[in-house]
């Protein structure tokens, strides 16, 4: 291993860079979310009231009966313990309560999209260092996780790109709109860390979603594309007697669908010296994304993933080297010295 490798790896990693790169990534994200929580209102009576399916109680019996409750402790909610406290009476498993939850995530949701616009010379002081800090980012990825965890058997593919997108998020400090990007010296290797975070995780998706494909014989012959709108409960579209049925139109889909995911994550990675193919890599990311949304009708899913793709690569070759802008290493000291 060269000298160089650990300066490069680091460089990767912790190299400053402004806080406002995130913001598009922070607001688009927030939407899905709010999006999340507002389509979980019209299901909480019938899943998960006192009663449902999918209540607190049905939930404990389930999980004794299967001899799954040391496995259940780690889905932490404050829901659960909320229904616990209050057990029988009329706020334990309460949807009024469930929906109110919803509407705080909501709520969180939209002031943590916009807190970089927020953030204007003459606040106190205290909530500028709030906004800053990113704990609002970190107070919805906890909200989010208790939700996802308190609907552990409801849940889908959605909950687990999101809930690690907002991890990661949260991790990064957050930029003013009104000061411009010098703001938020302090900290900035936090926002490289958190776009490499996005970037890995969506990398790590595409290539897991692209070793699985290849895995199954429905996607060697052709006909991987009709499988995933096979589900008639879940078509966005009916394709029953149109021309998606011909042989070689959703044989071309399925070819589609397999080759412009790890295709556009390579462009996008490899971006060029001239950074003349990042764009077009994300553009295949985003197709795929498109495509596989409106086929197989999981659009929370692709649009997260199109979202966490933009993270890849650099889009600005704005980062300095350690030091020049005064940021500060891991243990809160100066990175390098200015030269």
């Amino acid at each position: 291993m060269s000298a160089s490798s650990p300066t490069r790896w680091a460089q990767f990693w912790f190299a400053p860079s402004p806080p406002a790169e995130l913001n598009s990534i922070r607001r688009a994200l927030c939407v899905v979310v709010a999006i999340y929580f507002a389509s979980a209102l019209p299901d909480v009576t019938t899943w998960l009231s006192r009663g449902a399916p999918a209540s607190s109680s049905n939930l404990a019996t389930f999980f004794r009966t299967a001899e799954l409750t040391s496995d259940a402790r780690w889905m932490v909610s404050p829901l659960f313990v909320w229904d616990s406290i209050f057990g029988s009476s009329s706020l334990g498993e309460s949807a009024t309560i469930y929906r109110c939850y919803l509407l705080i995530g909501i709520a969180l949701s939209i002031l943590v999209g916009v807190s970089d616009r927020l953030l204007r010379p003459g606040m106190p002081i205290w909530a500028t260092r709030l906004l800053r800090s990113g704990l609002p980012t970190l107070i919805l990825w906890v909200w989010f996780v208790g939700w996802a965890n308190r609907i552990v058997l409801l849940a889908g593919i959605v909950e687990p790109i999101l809930s690690l997108s907002l991890a990661a998020l949260a991790i990064a400090p957050i930029a003013g709109s009104h000061f411009g990007d010098g703001v938020s010296e302090l900290g900035q290797w936090r926002t490289t860390l958190s776009r490499r975070l996005l970037a890995v995780q969506a990398t790590l998706i595409a290539a897991l979603t692209t070793a699985t494909m290849l895995a199954s014989p429905t996607w060697w012959n052709g006909t991987g594309a009709y499988a995933i709108v096979a589900p008639e409960q879940d078509r966005l579209v009916t394709t029953t007697d149109t021309f998606f049925q011909t042989p070689l139109v959703y044989e071309l889909t399925t070819v589609l669908i397999v080759c412009l995911l790890p295709i556009g994550i390579l462009l996008a990675w490899q971006g060029g010296s001239d950074g003349k193919t990042r764009p077009i890599g994300l553009g295949l990311v985003w197709c795929w994304c498109a495509l596989v949304g409106f086929l197989s009708a999981n659009l929370l899913y692709a649009a997260t993933m199109g979202i966490i793709a933009a993270a890849i690569g650099d889009p600005e070759k704005n980062h300095t080297t350690a030091g020049a802008n005064g940021a500060t290493r891991l243990d809160g000291g100066s990175v390098g010295t200015a030269t």
